[in-house]
């Protein structure tokens, strides 16, 4: 019997109806606070982080005594752990309706589809109600919920098409007693990962001869099953709550091992990828704490993954963790430093003093920091393969790369998230009322574990994306009632006073097509002031927009010579506001100042430095003759080389007893000049 029901349902997350949550402009507020005081204490900011976080691989494992194959299938498939979306699905009111599109069976309904079908909008199941397609082709844009004894139900080469236009966009949920079965079929989500299917209350899950195009992360919850058979592209997997989990003759899969509160591990993962026989219980050896079971048999390319929770005790002897998930949750403030990608570890406990997390004669192929429930998070100078917030957390990440290993760097359930001064090799992305406030930091599809697109650098479900002198391949986009802002100074870093100065950059914001009322562009001002003074002097004020472009001409006649910093601020309609800070160092003369390449192309470091540093200038040699004269304000030369520097690409330099300040390396090649700063503290 086919029968088709036209009830509706408020399903709360999903509801168009939100209230968008309150720019958080304190704490955008203190961020620009902290980067104007590093600026007039003269912490400049390392523009070339990337030098020394930009992990090599090969670097990385040299001397591991952990066999690392970068020819691993795994190196060469897109990895995905996106976000995760929480659904109440007990409370759904069934009587009530959203979407005209969407499809109920319940109460001992059952709908059977034999020949290709387009729903447009989700399918919920319900009260024993099933749900079957045979021999045909679904193609689904929405989501599948199944509740109270409801049935899914897959068979003879059908086909479960999820039609997603960007990554974790629908996807699958099982809750008190709901099964879904597949056998002989195929589930794809267009070529983005369906990022997760969900079993709660004991729901069971069973896949046998599925052929998954994308990768699939799964979470297993609260006396539920899952049985996978003969699946060669498993994913991902959470499990924990005395749930019971069987692969067999599987393939390409990366169960994570859940270390709950009060549990202890003392263990070593098997070393091969093919594992025959392995279990997971409390019956093994050095296991205690935990309550489900997982049992894997005759299984191929299986990756080894741990997710810590605080109060747990782990220690990993002669392993490879692929991957090593700190969940860090609580009231508590902590700091995270120094864990780095692709690193083995003779002896090594991370320091988090919430729990024991030890690794001896290990490697860890991705870390991946979660901050939850109210923490307040520090990280500094680390490399992870993803990095996310949630629910009213804080996190303040500094000097640091998300290498996409994993996936992106991304903020969910009313969290806030700082990036300052890092890298982002794959995409970031804010969702549920969280806001992202990335700073002098560079965004760019460029892992060569998960090649672009990976997805969009995007804001939706009601939150804001804040850029600041940041760069993106792919330009940050609002969706729904979201909110991006994008402000940018490029100056440079000397010039000449008494001069006309084009100063460039970007003032814009992009506000979702759903924002009521409409969120628009109001006005941005350009102001410049005489460090350390704190008065700001307006430069310029317009109403318009700029897209990298000239902000605005700036006349420096009748200024002394002195360090400045010239300040970029942006307002919407409703006085949200978002700045921008670039020093500038003005100089009484300047002659044949010409850009080799870039700024970038020279490099010194340390930078503020005690006395020694280093010019790197690789990208510059090929000019052959290069002369290096160190002056300081005033111009007077305190130090002066000229080299052939084919054989070196860098030079050493000691400032020896000069005072603390400011002090300029000029480079002089037969291509042009070039001036940068330095800080001697």
């Amino acid at each position: 019997m086919k029968k088709f029901k036209t009830l509706f349902v408020i399903i709360s997350i999903l509801n168009t109806s939100f209230i968008f949550a309150q720019f958080p402009q304190q704490k955008v507020n203190k961020c620009y606070y902290q980067q104007l005081n590093n600026l007039r204490s003269n912490k400049i900011i390392n523009k070339h982080w990337h030098n020394k976080s930009n992990l090599d691989i090969k670097q990385c494992i040299n001397h591991s005594k952990i066999p690392f194959d970068l020819n691993h299938p795994y190196i060469n498939i897109s990895r995905y752990n996106f976000f995760t979306k929480e659904l109440d699905l007990k409370n759904i009111n069934i009587n009530k309706r959203t979407k005209s599109n969407d499809l109920y069976v319940g109460y001992n309904d059952s709908v059977l589809i034999v020949s290709d079908t387009i729903i447009n909008g989700d399918i919920i199941i319900y009260g024993n109600g099933v749900f079957i397609v045979d021999s045909a082709k679904l193609t689904l844009s929405g989501n599948l919920y199944a509740r109270d004894n409801g049935q899914a139900i897959f068979r003879n080469y059908a086909h479960l098409h999820f039609n997603q236009l960007y990554m974790a966009q629908y996807f699958l949920f099982l809750v008190n007693n709901a099964k879904f079965e597949a056998t002989d079929v195929t589930i794809d989500g267009n070529n983005y990962p369906l990022n997760f299917q969900e079993l709660r209350d004991s729901s069971v899950y069973i896949a046998r001869r599925v052929n998954f195009i994308d990768w699939v992360f799964r979470k297993v919850y609260n006396n539920s099953t899952l049985i996978l058979e003969d699946v060669d592209f498993v994913g991902d997997l959470l499990v924990d709550d005395s749930c019971q989990v069987n692969f067999t003759r599987c393939a390409k899969l990366l169960p994570w091992l859940e270390a709950p509160y009060g549990s202890v591990f003392d263990i070593q993962f098997p070393m091969s990828d093919t594992v025959l026989h392995f279990e997971f219980n409390e019956t093994q050896p050095g296991i205690d704490g935990i309550g489900y079971t997982m049992t894997i048999d005759t299984c191929n390319i299986v990756w080894w993954g741990i997710e810590s929770f605080p109060g747990s005790n782990l220690t990993v002897t002669n392993s490879l963790v692929y991957g090593a998930a700190l969940r860090i949750s609580g009231s508590d403030t902590l700091t995270f430093y120094g864990v780095l990608d692709s690193t083995y570890y003779t002896d090594f406990t991370v320091p988090l003093p919430d729990r024991h997390f030890q690794l001896l004669n290990s490697a860890v192929y991705s870390w991946q920091p979660y901050a939850l429930e109210n923490t307040v998070l520090y990280i500094d100078s680390c490399s992870f393969g993803e990095m996310m917030g949630k629910n009213n957390s804080v996190s303040y990440i500094t000097n640091s790369v998300c290498d996409g290993i994993w996936q992106h760097l991304g903020f969910t359930d009313n969290a806030f998230g700082n990036f300052t001064d890092g890298l982002v090799k794959s995409f970031v992305s804010v969702w549920q009322n969280a806001t992202l406030l990335i700073v002098n930091s560079s965004v760019k599809a460029i892992s060569p574990w998960a090649p672009p697109p990976l997805g969009p650098n995007i804001a939706h479900n009601h939150s804001y994306l804040l850029a600041v002198n940041s760069e993106f391949d792919f330009l940050p986009e609002a969706q729904d009632t979201s909110l991006v802002m994008f402000v940018a100074l490029d100056t440079l870093d000397i010039t000449q006073v008494d001069n006309n100065i084009n100063i460039s950059g970007s003032a814009w914001i992009d506000a979702g097509p759903d924002n009521s009322p409409m969120i628009t562009f109001d006005r941005y001002k350009l102001y410049y002031c005489l460090q350390p003074e704190n008065t700001w002097t307006l430069i310029e004020e317009s109403t318009s927009q700029v897209y990298q472009n000239l902000l605005s001409v700036w006349n420096t006649n009748g200024l002394n010579q002195g360090d400045y910093l010239v300040k970029l601020t942006i307002w919407d309609n409703e006085g949200d506001s978002l700045s921008a800070l670039r020093p500038i160092t003005l100089i009484d003369t300047l002659t044949n100042i010409n850009t080799i390449n870039n700024y970038s192309d020279i490099i010194i470091y340390p930078n503020p430095t005690t006395g020694v540093f280093t010019i790197n200038f690789a990208k510059v040699s090929n000019f052959g003759k290069v002369e290096a004269e160190i002056t300081n304000i005033s111009g007077q030369v305190l130090h002066y080389s000229s080299d052939d520097f084919k054989s070196s690409d860098e030079y050493r330099v000691d400032l020896g007893n000069q005072p603390k300040g400011v002090y300029f390396v000029k480079i002089i090649t037969e291509n042009g000049t070039a001036i940068k700063k330095i800080v001697l503290e």
